[in-house]
């Protein structure tokens, strides 16, 4: 029993020095104005799974491309063109546990591609 009231005297003591040592607060109500932000579109990610009996030629056709969308860049070294995406697509060593990452741009902004290869 003398153990518990030492306790409970030594939490309460703690308390009051804690209240007494607090710094000083001032609470402030400020007005925010809302402001129209543009919404941006958003970015989003598209995951190709490729089997191994496709070959070069298929995967450029499974990456379904939107009107107005170009490769901007593959594995984030830009490319000039849709020709040069193409032979660049074309000259990746397909084999298993390979991805390729390509970003994308379009109208609607852009979006990144990972083809993964088994």
């Amino acid at each position: 029993m003398l153990v518990f009231r030492s306790l409970a005297l030594g939490l309460l003591g703690t308390c009051v020095m804690l209240l007494a040592v607090r710094p000083p607060y001032e609470v402030r109500i400020t007005q925010q104005t809302v402001r129209a932000v543009p919404a941006q579109p958003p970015t989003s990610a598209s995951i190709v799974d490729v089997a191994p009996s496709v070959s070069h030629v298929q995967v450029a056709a499974l990456l379904h491309l939107a009107a107005g969308e170009h490769v901007l860049a593959i594995d984030d070294v830009a490319v000039r063109d849709d020709v040069e995406a193409g032979a660049r697509l074309a000259g990746i060593a397909m084999g298993p546990n390979r991805f390729v990452d390509l970003t994308v741009a379009g109208l609607d902004g852009s979006r990144r591609v990972l083809v993964l290869f088994h």
